[in-house]
């Protein structure tokens, strides 16, 4: 039995240093022979952006590759790093470890304006190529008018459909407005609730009972509905009966109505609280109402003016931007939507614009810095790019933010479309 073990130790003395001697004095690997390695190594591009600022480098210093045989792989990059000029970049990496085994990755890198970056996010991530040509250079009116031939003519869904299948706007904003964290509710706009969508408003009491609530309000039914962001009646988009104009749809009401870029889920009372008021930023603590039972954050001052909430601000503003821009009265918008600055201080006007259903909203000042304060978040890339799959139009004050400016100017300096001059 000794003699047995001792043949075993010395079997492996014998095997040990002839693989030691074979790979360290005579450059062969025993191991190799007996087990080639003919796997490639693995390549790491987690740690690479997939867009740069324009101007900007490429940091490819942060790709790695590993190889489970070999102590050492190479990595080896071709293809143009330039970030001069706008546009996709493919790279193609390389990984060769010691035994000539070879993987191959190519990355896409996106050279995005300056300007098309918020807060670390590409807006322009869902633009489809040559969706705004034509636009460089422009400013004021002569831009305004060119987005006008843009995004006019987009496809219209009826307000409610009466065939439960086909498409409209109550369908629109389940998809649009889908809670992100759970695919059977919305987000409602203005309190930020996660709602069901089957508590989608009915003008009936036949809702499931999820749609039931005990709160501080009391044990009621809470619905959702269609809130128009510009409101309807600052343009008279349906008449006295509810109905636009009628059309190949039976009666429902199209254009600026059933825009779903400025139309959002809303809590219904809230929908109701709002009403027509103009936006502003009325909160000073003393002649207003805080709207803590709808969601913190919204405010009504007076008969005149609503607050929302911040993280909505900016939101409302470029969806105001998207209507004053889209509907210009031409051929088959039947209202010319402007936004409009201080008219308070022109107390006759103000209150005709109020209740005569004129085609203004305010404050365009305010607005302006709305849209600074509260820029574009991934929440509202997805919403527009799920209106579009709809309608085939997008927003382009969501896309390309710096277009706000060169139409309207700053909050200091804005530029209006219309005269707010009393007569």
């Amino acid at each position: 039995m000794k003699k047995v073990r001792l043949y075993i130790g010395i079997l492996i003395v014998t095997i040990t240093a002839a693989i030691f001697v074979s790979e360290n004095l005579l450059g062969i690997d025993l191991l190799e022979i007996f087990n080639p390695d003919t796997t490639a190594p693995i390549i790491d591009i987690s740690d690479v952006e997939d867009s740069i600022q324009k101007d900007g480098i490429i940091d490819l210093t942060v790709i790695t590759c590993d190889d489970d045989r070999d102590s050492e792989c190479e990595v080896s990059i071709s293809g143009s790093t330039d970030t001069t000029t706008l546009g996709t970049k493919v790279i193609t990496v390389t990984a060769t470890d010691t035994k000539g085994n070879i993987s191959e990755v190519y990355l896409s890198i996106e050279v995005v304006d300056v300007d098309d970056v918020v807060d670390g996010i590409d807006t322009t991530i869902y633009v489809p190529v040559g969706y705004y040509d034509g636009i460089d250079s422009l400013t004021g009116e002569a831009l305004k008018n060119a987005l006008n031939d843009i995004i006019t003519n987009h496809t219209e869904f009826p307000y409610t459909d009466k065939d439960l299948d086909d498409m409209d706007v109550w369908k629109m904003l389940r998809a649009g407005d889908e809670d992100p964290d759970n695919s059977n509710n919305v987000l409602l706009f203005y309190s930020d609730f996660s709602w069901p969508k089957e508590c989608q408003d009915t003008n009936t009491s036949l809702l499931p009972d999820i749609c039931f609530v005990n709160s501080d309000r009391d044990e009621e039914y809470t619905e959702w509905n269609r809130e128009h962001i510009w409101s309807k009646s600052h343009g008279d988009f349906a008449d006295e009966d509810g109905y636009a104009f009628e059309d190949s749809f039976g009666g429902y009401p199209l254009g600026a109505h059933t825009d779903a870029h400025h139309l959002v889920a809303a809590e219904r009372s809230m929908n109701s609280i709002k009403n027509n008021r103009f936006f502003d930023d009325c909160h000073d603590g003393v002649n207003d109402d805080n709207l803590v039972d709808r969601g913190a954050g919204n405010y009504t001052c007076g008969d005149w003016y609503f607050e929302p909430r911040d993280d909505m601000k900016g939101d409302v503003a470029r969806m105001l931007f998207y209507m004053a821009t889209r509907y210009e009265g031409e051929d088959g918008d039947f209202v010319d939507l402007e936004l409009t600055t201080d008219l308070y201080l022109y107390e006759d006007l103000a209150t005709a614009i109020k209740n005569s259903k004129l085609p203004y909203y305010e404050s365009l000042e305010v607005l302006l810095r709305w849209h600074i304060e509260d820029p574009v978040d991934e929440w509202e890339l997805e919403r527009n790019e799920a209106i579009f799959q709809f309608q085939g139009n997008r927003n382009p004050f969501i896309d390309h933010p710096e277009l706000v400016a060169l139409v309207w100017g700053t909050t200091e300096n804005p530029t209006e479309y219309v005269s707010t001059t009393a007569e």
